[in-house]
């Protein structure tokens, strides 16, 4: 099992189980038409994302955190305006997903102290949770299921973003690269960059840069003669991309430095920028224009029931950032 989703899978177990709540933990932190979140609630959230979020990450500030709690208090009110909303429109939940899920906590963790202690418990608050996320699944799709845009409507959506179906510029290069390990001493990369500044001026007096490249280089494209092919803007280093920029197509770089050594440029091509034709991406321009309306609609959604409902945050509490445990 994956580290990263071992974490998650025990965040969810740490977060159903049950632990003494003081008075000021049952406080509300918000109520939503009538729901009540409790403080100990939303910590628990905040605990297990911030878990997943920051994982094996520098701690954030205290800005970033704030940021991250007002998201977790973002979502569970969102949670509550849709459960109710799933409920209204009489969705049921996927049982036997649900049961193909506990059944994986329970072989996955049915021998550990924890469940052997709380299993029972675990097991109710766990269905109830994939119960409400298997119902909230579904009106989501449901909200998010977009009928084919009739040809007029993709037509504009493809002229209105043209930014979307446009290939980027891509220039042609050869390299030769002198490798050196970055904990080289300074006298290596110096002797390397010597070297790069040689096969510069042989090149400049006629020498062949492919058959070069091929006798020097410690880049893969050696056996190509040094040729990447064409690459997008954006594909190569800042250092490669500055020394690029002033070449003309045929000139070669002074040598500069990269990660794995001192490199030598050479521009052989240059493509300009083009926008694909609409016959050529109509498929594309489909997909993109159902994802984006399909997110228009769950957003207009969810502003939709916030704007109806009545949802009340202690926003003092929400502020008064509590140390962050992970």
């Amino acid at each position: 099992m994956h580290s990263r989703t071992r974490a998650i899978a025990t965040n969810i177990l740490l977060c159903l189980t049950v632990m003494p709540a003081t008075a000021e933990d049952t406080l509300p932190f918000a109520v939503i038409d009538g729901t009540e979140i409790t403080r100990q609630q939303f910590e628990r959230e905040v605990y297990s994302e911030a878990r997943q979020t920051f994982y094996h990450g520098q701690p954030p500030s205290e800005v970033e955190y704030l940021e991250f709690r007002r998201g977790i208090a973002d979502n569970l009110v969102n949670r509550v305006l849709l459960f109710d909303e799933a409920k209204r429109r009489g969705i049921a939940p996927d049982h036997d997903g649900v049961a193909a899920k506990l059944a994986i906590y329970e072989d996955r963790y049915g021998e550990t102290e924890r469940w052997q202690a709380d299993g029972e418990q675990m097991l109710v608050k766990l269905r109830q949770r994939f119960e409400e996320d298997s119902i909230l699944g579904i009106l989501e799709e449901r909200v998010r299921a977009i009928e084919p845009p009739e040809e007029s409507v993709l037509r504009s959506y493809y002229d209105e973003n043209h930014d979307k179906f446009t290939q980027p510029e891509q220039i042609r290069v050869s390299l030769i690269l002198l490798a050196i390990a970055p904990s080289s001493p300074a006298a290596a990369w110096e002797a390397a960059r010597g070297e790069a500044a040689d096969i510069v001026r042989r090149v400049d007096a006629g020498a062949n840069f492919a058959e070069l490249a091929r006798m020097w280089s410690a880049d893969p494209s050696a056996k190509n003669g040094g040729d990447l092919g064409y690459v997008h803007i954006g594909m190569l280093s800042a250092a490669a991309e500055d020394a690029l920029d002033a070449l003309e197509i045929g000139e070669l770089s002074e040598p500069v430095t990269v990660l794995e050594g001192i490199a030598v440029f050479m521009l052989t091509g240059q493509q300009e920028a083009s926008l694909q034709p609409y016959e050529a991406v109509r498929q594309r321009a489909a997909d993109l224009w159902r994802r984006d309306e399909g997110e228009r609609k769950w957003t207009q959604t969810i502003s939709e029931l916030r704007a109806r409902g009545s949802v009340m945050v202690d926003e003092d509490y929400l502020q008064s950032l509590p140390s962050l445990r992970m």
